[in-house]
């Protein structure tokens, strides 16, 4: 097997584990849904796809550059500072925890269901 191969095969491998993870959200509606009273399991649907909109908005505008980005002193990335065009590998390991980061918020937003209303 060529090294080229393995790279494809190493980055299918982790888009398949993204796609996966990604599957965790549908499945934390479906249990936030069952938890919370008929009338609000729309209300936390809702709040679920928001939840994952934001989260990856923000992780791909901001955390990933302060995870891949160039260092600023060792410590942390600069924002903004991350191409990743040039490496299919690093762009495969973003999307997974973009999809990790994505599922933490609806994890957290679990915990809130029936306790917070949406202002839409």
């Amino acid at each position: 097997m060529s090294a080229h191969s393995v790279e494809q095969l190493e980055i299918g491998f982790v888009l398949g584990c993204a796609a996966i993870v990604f599957l965790m959200q549908a499945g934390f509606c479906l249990l936030e849904s069952g938890l919370v009273r008929s009338k609000n399991s729309i209300n936390v649907a809702v709040k679920n796809v928001l939840d994952c909109a934001l989260a990856m908005l923000l992780f791909v505008s901001v955390g990933s550059s302060i995870m891949f980005g160039i260092s600023a002193g060792g410590w942390i990335g600069v924002p903004f500072s991350v191409d990743f065009s040039s490496d299919p590998k690093l762009l495969s390991f973003m999307l997974f925890q973009l999809v990790f980061c994505s599922t933490a918020t609806t994890i957290v937003s679990g915990a809130v269901a029936e306790r917070i209303r949406l202002p839409i």
